[in-house]
């Protein structure tokens, strides 16, 4: 464990343990130490790659977790601004993406996983909607476009240049996680409770730019169980402006996700690349041809 997390440990405890090294994929993205006190406490350290990344946290902490409910989500203990470390409690469960459960308990799960998200969402409310820019959309797509290019096939890229050829409707701002994913969900059976961990990639940003994206394109597209529980959770379906948001913002999360995961040998991320990709294929092939929608 790094030096900066050993001194930021002295502040919360005197005596304490490390107990696991977690490593993160991609080799430059820093690992998350669990640590055990001296009456059986359970902390998680860990030290962001950068400025960025620490402030987002810190500040989901400090101003939107609370919003999920009391131990929905872990607490913040300890940070430190300069060394870019921090220190929170240790949520019970395990990552969903970990687990296989009974059909029951997994629509359970993401019945929560909705409803926590819809609280998190409103934990920063009347922010107003953000316009798409075109000149910065257009930017930021030619950039992503060419560098995405060494690693993606030319029909996917022709594809995602139709689906960003216009910025997306401008959309409300809200308390965004950034990287909602069922590995970032804890599951703890007895209990049938979800929490949710890793705020990291936490911003004001509309809804559908990361968190209903990615949710849309990796796990529920084609899955109408999983889908219909989650949005029960959340309390309502997505609005036809924000399914166009979904099919732009998706097409280049799916390019950079396939670019990053490629280059740094994030197996996993890969995995979810190809899997946006080939639902963006396929409800792109049913839309031209005046098929299935949902």
């Amino acid at each position: 464990m790094p030096s900066a997390l050993h001194h930021l440990m002295g502040s919360v405890t005197g005596t304490y343990t490390v107990v696991a090294e977690h490593p993160r994929p991609g080799g430059i993205r820093p690992s998350v130490w669990e640590i055990q006190g001296p009456g059986g406490e359970r902390w998680f350290a860990k030290q962001h790659a950068g400025p960025k990344l620490h402030q987002r946290e810190v500040h989901a902490y400090r101003k939107w977790t609370a919003s999920l409910g009391a131990d929905r989500a872990p607490e913040l203990v300890a940070s430190d601004t300069e060394t870019c470390t921090l220190v929170v409690t240790a949520a019970p469960g395990r990552s969903l993406d970990s687990l296989r459960l009974p059909a029951e308990q997994e629509l359970k799960a993401y019945e929560q996983a909705g409803e926590l998200l819809a609280l998190h969402h409103g934990a920063a409310a009347d922010v107003p909607a953000v316009d798409g820019a075109e000149a910065a959309w257009d930017k930021t797509v030619a950039g992503r476009l060419q560098h995405a290019a060494q690693f993606v096939l030319a029909t996917d890229i022709a594809m995602v240049r139709r689906l960003v050829a216009e910025a997306p409707p401008p959309l409300p701002q809200v308390a965004g996680h950034g990287d909602y994913m069922p590995k970032n969900w804890l599951w703890h059976e007895s209990e049938q409770r979800l929490r949710v961990i890793d705020f990291e990639r936490a911003e004001l940003q509309p809804a559908a730019r990361r968190d209903f994206s990615r949710l849309r394109y990796r796990l529920l597209l084609h899955q109408p169980n999983r889908n219909t529980a989650f949005h029960h959770g959340y309390g309502r379906q997505l609005s036809e402006a924000e399914l166009t948001a979904c099919r732009a913002y998706g097409a280049l999360d799916a390019l950079d996700s396939l670019a990053w995961g490629i280059k740094h040998r994030d197996l996993g991320l890969v995995d979810e690349a190809h899997t946006m990709l080939e639902n963006l294929r396929r409800e792109n092939h049913h839309r031209v041809w005046g098929g299935w929608r949902s």
